[in-house]
């Protein structure tokens, strides 16, 4: 008799840790909220290329925190490949990034910075647990004091939403 009600406590745990288990997997779809930080790496030099306007290419190393410990962009490095377009006042930013996390998962992100709208990225992938995944996303940068001559750190929120598509 023990034994069999050890053995059927013991099956009742199992199911709840493996229920557990699955509800912490990523949400199919929700709100995304991540703090981030940002190094251009190395500082970026701005080419004359003409007519008033300059050409920049630059290297950002990142890393990112999910606010709300969600697994998307949740303790993960990164690095973004921009271009910039400097025409007088305005500038034109477009680039991607990717994410790598602890098990080797990555994201990837494309942004598009233009004149006078919002810095809109999408999440546009991924691979391992982020396969299928799409978001739209708000980038706000704040630039921060660099205890480095000519380096450029920033601060700053990724904020939208997202889901995770499957694909038979």
């Amino acid at each position: 008799m023990y034994v069999r009600v050890t053995s059927a406590l013991t099956a009742a745990t199992l199911l709840t840790l493996v229920s557990y288990a699955q509800a912490q997997s990523i949400p199919s779809e929700g709100e995304l909220h991540v703090t981030y930080t940002t190094t251009a790496v190395p500082a970026p030099k701005p080419m004359e290329i003409g007519d008033g306007k300059q050409f920049m290419q630059v290297n950002l190393i990142m890393t990112a925190s999910n606010d709300q410990g969600n697994p998307i962009l949740n303790k993960m490095a990164g690095r973004c490949q921009l271009t910039r377009l400097i025409d007088g006042k305005t500038v034109e930013t477009h680039g991607y990034c990717t994410y790598t996390d602890a098990d080797n998962n990555q994201i990837f992100e494309q942004c598009d910075f233009l004149p006078g709208q919002p810095n809109n990225c999408k999440l546009t992938g991924g691979t391992g647990k982020f396969t299928g995944l799409q978001a739209s996303i708000v980038i706000t940068t704040q630039p921060i004091k660099s205890s480095f001559d000519d380096v450029f750190q920033g601060i700053g929120h990724k904020d939208g939403t997202y889901k995770i598509v499957k694909t038979n």
